[in-house]
């Protein structure tokens, strides 16, 4: 399930308030659902249970910048007795941001050059809506990070667990591993994750790359400051 606006989930959206990030500012902010409309001969029955499985278009407004956004909401509806009588009940399985246009996905200049444009590639099937391509994609961008690092194994599996020979975090480990399984699993068994899963999975690799090389590269920058400030006010005294 995703989990990208919270308080989507539950009884019908329409005029509802909920929190997510905001495409347009940025800001985590508080939106009204000012449309949540079903898409004809877009329904389904769920298998396992009475609900009814279908795509809505879903207007968002931003109460910080004041401006609509608009998503593509698969959802399961159930009808729920209440003491009137009955209501539907929504249950999120993805969302597609559908306006503005989605901007692939950067890795920061300090990051190597191949793992860059791997991790664009990856990017590009992600906003193009190719999970399983960005999936592999995206561990590809990790195999690549791990060549780079050094670490050693047989596999990908004992690379990325002897990351932590080189200095990495359990975290990070942790998740290149998720990243591995989503691009194993997308390879071998075709299997298509979320819209939010993918997403999770990138953010994930983006967070390692903060740490691997941007923070690094920021005290490397920071030392050779103080350095220089150093020599400088040498030089100017007496």
């Amino acid at each position: 399930m995703t989990s990208r606006f919270a308080n989507l989930n539950g009884y019908h959206p329409s005029n509802r308030t909920i929190g997510g990030e905001c495409p347009h500012c940025l800001r985590h902010a508080t939106f009204t659902v000012s449309s949540h409309a079903d898409l004809s001969g877009s329904s389904r029955k769920e298998e396992e249970s009475d609900g009814i499985v279908s795509k809505y278009l879903m207007i968002l407004l931003c109460q910080w910048c004041r401006k609509n956004s608009v998503y593509l909401r698969e959802a399961v509806c159930r009808q729920v007795p209440t003491a009137q009588g009955t209501r539907e009940v929504f249950t999120t399985i993805d969302i597609e941001q559908v306006w503005p246009g989605k901007a692939p996905r950067e890795l920061a200049s300090e990051a190597p050059e191949v793992v860059r444009e791997v991790f664009a590639e990856a990017a590009l099937a992600e906003t193009a809506g190719a999970n399983r391509l960005a999936g592999i994609g995206y561990r590809a961008t990790v195999e690549q990070i791990v060549k780079e690092r050094g670490a050693s194994g047989k596999n990908l599996f004992e690379r990325i667990s002897d990351l932590k020979s080189v200095g990495a975090t359990d975290e990070i480990v942790a998740a290149f591993h998720e990243a591995r399984f989503v691009g194993n699993d997308a390879a071998h068994d075709a299997l298509a994750y979320s819209t939010d899963e993918i997403a999770d999975v990138a953010e994930l690799i983006n967070e390692a790359v903060l740490v691997l090389y941007v923070q690094p590269a920021q005290r490397a920058k920071m030392a050779a400051q103080r350095a220089a400030r150093r020599a400088a006010a040498k030089q100017s005294s007496p």
